[in-house]
């Protein structure tokens, strides 16, 4: 009969895991999670104007990286900046018209690389993937809300 693994064991091979699945991401992917699509589905999400400071907080990019995105999604006619009415020495950002249809677009798109992935891995596959995935947020938000209490 074989020993089970280890936590640590399995510890150290879901990371060599992880970094194989970074590793395969492309280019495209692992520009979405940052720059201009990331800042673009912020503001989407959100549904309401941010300031910058919240969108480099959300991104964890510098003020500096967040005023070079927003410079340049503002000449894509994709986001508008404007004084804060609350408190003119604020400055939020608004996605335009043409900046909700490009973060749809981008929605849709994917949606549908997402679907194509889980349709691979197959039905009972993809329900555990997203279980465990669930339960792995669930566990990381727990722990940093505890820590946080602790301070």
């Amino acid at each position: 009969m074989e020993d089970s693994p280890t936590y640590d064991e399995l510890a150290e091979e879901l990371l060599r895991e992880l970094v194989g699945l970074v590793g395969a991401l492309t280019p495209v992917m692992v520009n979405s999670t940052r720059g201009e699509t990331a800042t673009l589905m912020t503001l989407s999400r959100a549904g309401t104007p941010m300031t910058p400071g919240q969108l480099g907080e959300h991104a964890r990019v510098s003020s500096a990286r967040v005023a070079n995105i927003l410079r340049a999604l503002e000449e894509k006619g994709l986001v508008t900046r404007a004084h804060s009415a609350a408190d003119r020495r604020s400055v939020e950002v608004s996605l335009t018209d043409a900046g909700r249809a490009e973060a749809e677009r981008i929605r849709a798109e994917r949606t549908k690389t997402v679907a194509r992935y889980l349709s691979e891995l197959g039905t009972d596959d993809a329900t555990q993937l997203l279980r465990i995935v669930g339960r792995t947020v669930d566990i990381l938000r727990d722990r940093a809300a505890r820590e946080g209490a602790a301070r």
